[in-house]
């Protein structure tokens, strides 16, 4: 299974990642780990795959040819590609919400790991 992992840039703990994907049930079934290369989660979900030696398909957002909505366009391109999400989020991160709905508007399985603005895995306080 192709999965998604990613969410909130802040979030800096591998830990954290760990967890979700293990509280996702899909631990076993991941065959290809699906990354939009950002910082904080997507690269996490990258060192978790090299770690475990399954493949990586990355999707960089191209800023310079779409600027401020490549983001968005790059996390269609991955929900397209992908069978299903590991979203790590903060509530606050507008791009992992784009990306929970994208796969949930294509019907496919998301798991959602939430984290609270003040727990200690964020980098720095707000």
């Amino acid at each position: 299974m192709k999965v998604i992992i990613a969410g909130s840039r802040p979030i800096i703990s591998f830990s954290i990642v760990e967890k979700a994907i293990e509280e996702s049930g899909w631990k076993n079934k991941i065959t290809e780990v699906v990354s939009g290369c950002a910082r904080g989660v997507d690269k996490l979900g990258e060192m978790w795959a090299r770690n475990h030696g399954i493949p990586v398909k990355r999707f960089p957002a191209d800023w310079d040819k779409h600027g401020k909505s490549a983001g968005y366009k790059r996390n269609i391109e991955m929900s397209e590609y992908g069978d299903a999400l590991i979203a790590i989020w903060i509530d606050s991160s507008k791009g992992t919400a784009h990306m929970v709905n994208t796969m949930k508007k294509l019907g496919k399985p998301t798991y959602i790991h939430q984290i609270l603005q003040t727990n200690k895995i964020l980098k720095g306080r707000r």
